[in-house]
């Protein structure tokens, strides 16, 4: 899916469907501030998309006793138990690639998901190895 921190940008803005125009004005920040390409590319982000994409997601997973193991395991990771820090967590660069293919198989067939799931299996044995 992704092995750079490039090309996880990439993906997350594809995922998320962020619209560009939301972004921070590379001009405008050369302005304020002398930054290398990589810093510039982290102000290409639409956080509102960002937030309406993880309510939605969680929303629709919230319930489900899976992903509120997920949530909770991953938070741990922050010493928490807020399962929405656990749900960030999970977008971040070393999850999101299994954690959208489990998020995407859960909602073809949410009664068929289950413990079996290769997506998270993979997710719940990293998080509480």
């Amino acid at each position: 899916m992704y092995s750079t921190t490039e090309e996880y940008r990439e993906v997350l803005r594809h995922i998320i469907q962020m619209d560009p125009t939301k972004y921070y004005s590379d001009d405008q920040f050369h302005l304020e501030i002398d930054a290398d390409e990589e810093t510039m590319d982290e102000f290409h982000y639409d956080d509102t998309a960002m937030s309406a994409y993880l309510d939605g997601v969680y929303r629709t997973t919230n319930q489900h006793p899976l992903f509120q193991r997920m949530y909770i395991a991953s938070s741990a990771l922050m010493l928490s138990t807020d399962p929405e820090i656990g749900l960030a967590i999970l977008f971040s660069y070393d999850y999101l690639g299994p954690f959208y293919l489990c998020y995407q198989s859960y909602l073809l067939d949410p009664t068929k998901f289950s413990e079996t799931n290769q997506f998270y299996k993979s997710i719940i044995d990293r998080l509480e190895k």
